[in-house]
């Protein structure tokens, strides 16, 4: 009887060190998908534009967030010695007007469409932390300004 009563023991030992590594990786892998899944559910929408900005009203302030629009015309002040920029961002049905401190990107003057990073003020104004510009796709020759060699004062040379 004795001896049935160690290889009682081993067995369970066993058994409760396989059950200690079971929970503990069912736990991990819980964590991990739990981390999966709320960061996926806040980050799959990249951006978000000037109407779904609106429909969110005051639960909007101060929360962190991207907020992509056109640049509206002739709605950009800038403020080149205190590295300040205004402007207003539209969907073609709202507007928000965006205030940016910090280093413009250069192609913003030319930009099709422009995506703040920041936060809703609670006056309805967005203050960006970041911004990206994106250029036009489509090459347009009609845009393209050529230099006129005609207008040159002076001799060229040319390496010779």
């Amino acid at each position: 009887m004795a001896t049935s009563t160690f290889t009682d023991n081993k067995p369970k030992a066993k058994s409760k060190y396989q059950l200690k590594y079971l929970i503990g990786a069912a736990l991990i892998i819980g964590v991990i998908g739990y981390l999966i899944f709320f960061g996926l559910t806040q980050t799959s929408q990249w951006s978000i534009n000037v109407t779904e900005l609106k429909a969110r009203g005051a639960s909007a302030i101060g929360q962190g967030m991207r907020v992509s629009g056109q640049l509206e015309a002739n709605s950009v002040a800038k403020d080149v010695k205190a590295n300040k920029i205004a402007f207003v961002l539209t969907d073609g049905v709202n507007r928000l007007p965006v205030s940016y401190n910090g280093v413009v990107p250069d192609t913003f003057d030319r930009a099709v469409e422009v995506v703040a990073e920041g936060k809703l003020n609670p006056d309805g104004s967005f203050t960006a932390s970041n911004l990206l510009a994106r250029c036009p796709s489509k090459y347009d020759e009609s845009k393209i300004e050529l230099y006129d060699t005609s207008k040159m004062q002076g001799n060229v040379n040319y390496g010779q």
